[in-house]
């Protein structure tokens, strides 16, 4: 028993001061709001995509949002910040989706999350809609854009006139979007093939501690 508390005790110990170990801070930028994050991003018509969520730490945290910036006349940037606690967790079940778009260069912004590249479904700029062998509408990107979609991680995701329907509703009521059949956000089917990387952490952290209890009693319990 005194070996199952010294155990727990230096564990915690350990996890309390592995922030230490955590990457370097020096130059990451810190955001604490929608507000902030807009100030960090130059430039219209722009789409913010949150591609990874990530904390090191167990009793002190320190959180990080990976971005991906998609632009409407150039190609896309990534971009990692620190973030407090309460923007991480509110944004959590948006992985996957645009957290944040701005339409012109007179700052017209919009914070609703929604399916990434809403912004340019509908803009006359970048395609326009034609209709499919089933008669539906769908969206078409110009050709010289034709890049975007895959730069918005879209994979086979189509948006129909009904989708782009959707999209406004929502935007106006300001309520969270996650496509047509919930394909993007945290539970998402695409945003789980298109941004992995958080997925595959999670199941590897899940493996590596149990890999690890399982070795430590073996070793120090079971005779």
């Amino acid at each position: 028993m005194n070996k199952i508390i010294v155990y727990c005790v230096l564990l915690l110990f350990y996890l309390g001061l592995s922030k230490s170990l955590s990457p370097s801070e020096y130059g990451i930028n810190y955001i604490n709001s929608n507000e902030a994050l807009s100030r960090l991003v130059p430039g219209a018509p722009v789409s913010v995509i949150l591609t990874d969520i990530h904390s090191t730490g167990f009793l002190i945290k320190t959180y990080y949002h990976k971005y991906k910036i998609v632009y409407g006349f150039q190609s896309f940037e990534e971009l990692i910040v620190r973030t407090s606690r309460n923007y991480s967790i509110n944004n959590q079940s948006h992985l996957g989706l645009s957290i944040f778009r701005r339409y012109r260069e007179d700052e017209l912004e919009d914070f609703t999350p929604l399916p990434p590249g809403s912004i340019f479904i509908g803009d006359r700029n970048f395609g326009n809609w034609v209709q499919d062998n089933s008669g539906d509408k769908i969206w078409k990107f110009f050709r010289v854009y034709r890049q975007i979609p895959m730069y918005l991680g879209w994979k086979d995701f189509i948006p129909t006139l009904r989708d782009y329907q959707k999209i406004q509703l929502h935007k106006d009521q300001q309520k969270a979007y996650f496509g047509p059949n919930d394909e993007f956000g945290l539970e998402g089917s695409i945003t789980k093939e298109a941004f992995p990387n958080y997925y595959e952490r999670q199941n590897q952290d899940k493996i590596n501690f149990k890999a690890f209890l399982k070795r430590y009693l073996k070793e120090n319990f079971i005779k």
